[in-house]
């Protein structure tokens, strides 16, 4: 999964275990936490790499959470099966 300017590459439990942590994020306590930091990004997701931390916003979390919520009907986003006549792919 690309996101940003970020790959993400998970297996089927992986990406479970992701799309848990992301629904249990805190929001509000991360922008309190982070209310001075000099990075407008506030929300921090870890990596297993110790110097590394992916930092997001409430949007791009809540984006991420819409890209990976396979299980909903639609969300109100068109699909390729919405748009009448042929898709040119050019």
């Amino acid at each position: 999964m690309s996101f940003n300017n970020l790959h993400f590459s998970l297996d089927k439990i992986e990406l479970e275990t992701f799309k848990d942590f992301l629904r249990k994020v805190d929001i509000n306590y991360w922008e309190n936490e982070y209310e001075n930091s000099i990075y407008r990004k506030k929300i921090p997701i870890p990596t297993l790499q110790k110097n590394f931390i992916i930092l997001i916003d409430r949007y791009e979390l809540f984006e991420l959470l819409s890209l990976l919520d396979f299980d909903s009907e639609n969300k109100g986003f068109l699909t390729f099966k919405d748009l009448d006549g042929k898709i040119s792919l050019n």
